[in-house]
């Protein structure tokens, strides 16, 4: 028995040298294309050392590029199907883990192979024919009220029975609808809330900081037990504004959300929210702002069929994405009413800009991700000029939540200059003094605007940190 386990030992040492060896000489990937999306190994320094946040890219790095994991991963899957039920019969119900950290950087369309030489509109702003209302589903239509939201009476909703499933990470899927679930960490939200104070006072009183933090769908659709206690976003936002100084402005999109929480106001497939979800925070936003918002009936609107988003692309490898597969989601996009033009710039000094539409109406058949249709995905900078005269100017501090929101904004701003914090301030990333950037714009307003899993996330939290000059 004794040199059986020995045996065994030196046969699990051997694969463990042969993997940690081909680990080092093999060549890693820079696209995982099962995955679509471009995978980059972290440039080592101390400083993402000491803050952690080079051990958290590394241990994402390695775990994308592990040998042999494009071959491994459809074998696990079919080992899956051991354990669980594929969408089907009564426990359809399973959460997987979604590693969608802040440090990605999301993704623009410019990334995509081909993507801006392929799409008929880079830089158009021509509308296409209104769509007619009455081929939207019942629980797509949108409703035509959207004044007085807090004298509404929230719809009952459907959730489902805890009981009924297993919880493994952060996704939970039901059927054919994917949630991913944040889970408080109150220091850090008050970070959060202190960076947003420190972001307004150091741009000084002249501008306006507005702060916008929406919920995300598993706030609305998940069991109970994953949208209370720990896990309620309506109390992480609450938190989040009432550590916020007095002179910040909130928005409370939350409550819109809820009252039109029965319409297609999120993805199923994919973790964002839809264009009409955002309208219904942009009305919040003109409420608390003091802006007139634009009747829903007044915009063009057109759509991308078959879209399969984030939440089918980081559970495709398990039986359970089959229902997401198999009733992908309609992107409806809403065109400014103004004229618009727009440039995204890969640093501050605003010296390479190339033009992209503020919504896309062609996207090219290889653009996989439709929600890029907005702005043109994550950029470092993007300019949005307009045709409102005499209009103030807004910057949005934002990760990929507020692509879909700043469309609506053209209809109140001269110009909206848009930024992603990721793309700023970090090794390999060009550097960004904000105050000074902001004064350079005239930017009249600044709203800083996300979702729960970045109000929780001390990295990102990091990133605003460093937009001011120490």
């Amino acid at each position: 028995m004794k040199k059986l386990y020995i045996c065994l030992m030196g046969a699990l040492l051997a694969v463990l040298t042969a993997v940690g060896a081909i680990s080092l000489l093999d060549t890693d990937p820079t696209v995982l294309a099962g995955e679509n999306r471009k995978i980059e190994k972290p440039k080592f320094s101390w400083g993402a050392l000491l803050d952690g946040s080079y051990v958290q890219q590394l241990e994402s790095y390695y775990t994308d590029t592990f040998p042999f994991r494009e071959k491994l991963m459809p074998l696990n899957q079919e080992l899956n199907k051991f354990y669980y039920y594929s969408g089907g019969g009564d426990n359809n119900y399973l959460a997987i883990d979604f590693n969608g950290g802040a440090e990605q950087g999301g993704e623009s369309l410019h990334d995509v192979e081909n993507a801006l030489n392929n799409s008929e509109d880079s830089g158009n702003t021509t509308a296409p024919e209104t769509k007619d209302p009455s081929t939207n589903t019942p629980e797509q239509t949108p409703s035509t009220d959207n004044t007085n939201e807090e004298t509404t009476t929230p719809p009952e909703i459907d959730v489902p029975d805890e009981n009924e499933g297993t919880a493994i990470g952060t996704i939970y899927v039901d059927g054919d609808n994917a949630m991913d679930i944040p889970t408080a960490n109150n220091e850090v939200i008050d970070s959060y809330a202190d960076a947003v104070n420190n972001l307004s006072q150091a741009l000084g009183p002249d501008v306006r900081t507005i702060s916008l933090v929406t919920p995300n769908s598993g706030e609305f659709y998940s069991p109970e037990s994953f949208h209370t206690g720990s896990h309620s976003q309506k109390d992480m936002i609450n938190r989040c504004y009432g550590a916020m100084n007095n002179n910040i402005v909130t928005v409370d999109a939350y409550s819109a959300l809820r009252n039109h929480a029965n319409e297609y106001i999120y993805f199923r497939t994919d973790h964002h929210w839809t264009a009409l979800g955002a309208y219904y925070a942009y009305t919040q936003y003109c409420k608390a702002t003091g802006f007139d918002p634009v009747p829903l009936n007044q915009f063009q609107t057109g759509t991308y069929e078959n879209f399969l988003g984030s939440m089918y692309t980081y559970t495709q490898k398990y039986p359970q994405s089959q229902a997401l597969k198999d009733n992908p989601d309609t992107l409806t996009y809403y065109l400014p009413i103004v004229e618009t033009h727009a440039k995204y710039y890969s640093d501050a000094t605003l010296s390479d800009g190339i033009a992209i539409s503020v919504v896309y109406t062609k996207l090219a058949e290889n653009v996989s991700n439709k929600y890029l249709c907005f702005i043109g995905g994550d950029t470092p900078v993007c300019v949005v000029e307009t045709a409102v005269e005499d209009g103030p100017v807004c910057m949005v501090l934002k990760e990929s939540y507020g692509n879909a929101f700043v469309p609506f904004l053209t209809s109140h701003y001269s110009k909206i200059v848009v930024i992603d914090p990721r793309q700023f301030n970090q090794d390999g990333k060009p550097s960004l003094d904000l105050p000074a950037f902001a004064k350079e714009q005239g930017v009249d307003d600044l709203l800083v605007i996300n979702y729960p899993f970045m109000i929780n996330n001390s990295y990102y939290v990091s990133l605003l940190n460093r937009l001011i000059p120490s």
